[in-house]
């Protein structure tokens, strides 16, 4: 690859820990006290309100659960290729070569960007949201690793000029002059 010789790889991007774990173990607690509810608290004699509500309480649960397994939990950015790993789906490996445009989609219900890319003369494309942490710098360390992509207006706009002594390591701020 051809990018700047002070780019350290691998980069990683994660989603925090703390907050993923805490967030999937509080809803599996609830969708088991959901659970436990219906099983041995509701009888003949329980009011519609007491019926209806551990499965209300079941269908928040499943779908913060599923939103947390499933969503992107960490960002990989080696010599050779970029990772986006989940928790409960398979890793996508884009070899940076592969990658053609990155663009972004905003509409009502949704918000993420797009990579174009070639796997055996086959077009694909990967959407990863726009809300993951970082994401800024994720999207100007994919254009710096591979400047060959083309880019749509809303993403150029992202782009800043990174200053190769803060990515080096050196912040020039933080230095006394000679």
């Amino acid at each position: 690859m051809n990018f700047d010789e002070d780019l350290v790889l691998p980069i990683t991007f994660t989603f925090p820990k703390f907050l993923r774990y805490s967030t999937l173990t509080i809803g599996f607690g609830a969708l088991i006290l959901a659970i436990c509810w219906i099983v041995f608290r509701i009888n003949a004699d329980a009011s519609t309100i007491q019926k209806i509500l551990p499965f209300i309480a079941m269908f928040l649960t499943y779908d913060s659960i599923q939103r947390n397994l499933f969503t992107l939990n960490k960002v990989i950015m080696t010599d050779e290729h970029i990772e986006f790993a989940f928790i409960a789906k398979k890793s996508v490996k884009i070899k940076w070569d592969a990658i053609k445009k990155l663009d972004s989609t905003v509409t009502v219900k949704r918000k993420h960007f797009t990579l174009h890319y070639t796997v055996d003369d086959t077009t694909k494309k990967f959407d990863f949201s726009m809300a993951f942490k970082n994401i800024i710098d994720i999207i100007n360390y994919i254009k710096r690793i591979a400047p060959h992509i083309e880019t749509d207006e809303f993403v150029q706009s992202l782009m800043y000029i990174p200053n190769k002594s803060v990515v080096g390591g050196k912040d020039p701020s933080t230095q006394k002059g000679e």
